[in-house]
């Protein structure tokens, strides 16, 4: 025991000499011109669009204004907007709010709170309403809660519920079923510390896992889904299954919900988001490393490369990946094919990109 304490000891020292290493990086020349270029297109005017979710009309995204996650950033506000895809415009997404209906009695939001999303989700509940899930870290950790209405401009969103993890859980990403409950990855402890998450950066020990929530029985934890920050999810409603990305375990990995068996695992670099889109499962994953990251301290755009892969929905064979140098858009965190575009958003950016097929 006295041995493993040391040697955890000097991993840990040798961790907190990177992160004085980092912080000496010169960082990357401010991007502030907004022009589409050969590798992507782009439109701007938006706050870090870390996700997305494409209305049934196929026509809108609503997009998560992501505002930072401990310990990596600052946790700031953020917004939920509503993009029109065939005119490139960004608008205001009309908030109400309703009864707290479809989440835990105890979670309650006023109209004066702020919130700050992260992951999102859109299904077609069992009556015919369309739900939106989304994780907030503001004004506490938790799941909100919408009514997706169509609205004279295009959509509009009602506040319906919220469940609240009580600070136990600290999430990343949501994945609605149509009866209401939903999975969400845990990524690790809320309280983690920034060497605490370099630390796992490099050994990759399991610091977080699934949780199911049904109104019934509250938070099942997924033991069997347990990794080095989980982050995006992907729920499977034809196949009962659920893609989970590990962003510090650098692979994907595809569960069977009957058995919790692995189906597939899908090797990459820091995967962000997964979609089931056109019968196949799109992962966007990270070309860079932790060193590179810092080289976009202070800067809107993090003009860091990124992939998108297109997968086997039933295996996670790869299929085709596309590659960007990323030298006019943020790192990319999520891809969305719509018709002949695929469509992509970032988690430190002012504009989304897309590009055509």
């Amino acid at each position: 025991m006295k041995k493993f304490i040391f040697v955890l000891g000097i991993f840990v020292l040798g961790g907190i000499v990177l992160v004085s290493q980092y912080n000496n990086v010169e960082p990357f020349e401010a991007l502030t011109s907004c022009k589409s270029n050969k590798e992507l297109n782009v439109v701007c005017g938006f706050s870090n669009p870390e996700d997305l979710a494409l209305t049934p009309d196929g026509e809108y995204f609503i997009i998560s204004e992501y505002g930072g996650q401990k310990p990596i950033q600052e946790v700031l506000p953020g917004n939920l907007a509503l993009f029109h895809i065939p005119s490139r415009t960004k608008q205001v997404l009309p908030i109400s709010f309703g009864e707290n209906v479809w989440g835990d009695d105890s979670c309650v939001r006023t109209d004066k709170e702020i919130i700050a999303p992260h992951g999102l989700d859109l299904v077609e509940r069992i009556d015919g309403r369309l739900q939106l899930g989304v994780v907030s870290h503001l004004p506490n950790e938790r799941v909100e809660m919408f009514e997706v209405v169509e609205h004279d401009d295009g959509w509009a969103i009602v506040w319906m519920g919220c469940v609240s993890t009580e600070e136990e859980y600290y999430l990343n990403d949501v994945s609605l079923r149509p009866d209401g409950s939903f999975y969400a990855s845990h990524m690790f402890d809320i309280d983690l510390s920034m060497n605490e998450w370099i630390f796992n950066y490099f050994f990759k020990f399991d610091t977080g896992f699934v949780i199911n929530w049904t109104p019934s029985a509250g938070f099942i934890e997924l033991k069997e889904t347990a990794g080095s920050y989980p982050n995006g999810i992907m729920l499977d409603l034809e196949k009962n299954n659920i893609a989970v990305n590990y962003n510090l375990g650098d692979e994907t990995r595809l569960f069977s919900l009957d058995d919790m068996k692995i189906l597939g695992i899908f090797k990459n670099n820091g995967p962000d988001n997964v979609v089931l889109r056109d019968g196949y499962i799109w992962v966007t994953w990270h070309n860079f490393g932790l060193q590179d990251f810092e080289k976009c301290r202070g800067n809107v755009n993090c003009t860091l490369p990124w992939s998108l892969s297109k997968l086997d929905r039933e295996t996670l064979k790869e299929l085709k990946t596309y590659s960007f140098k990323s030298s006019n858009m943020g790192v990319g965190t999520v891809g969305f094919k719509v018709q002949d575009e695929i469509w992509f958003g970032s988690f430190k950016s002012d504009r989304l990109g897309y590009i055509n097929l």
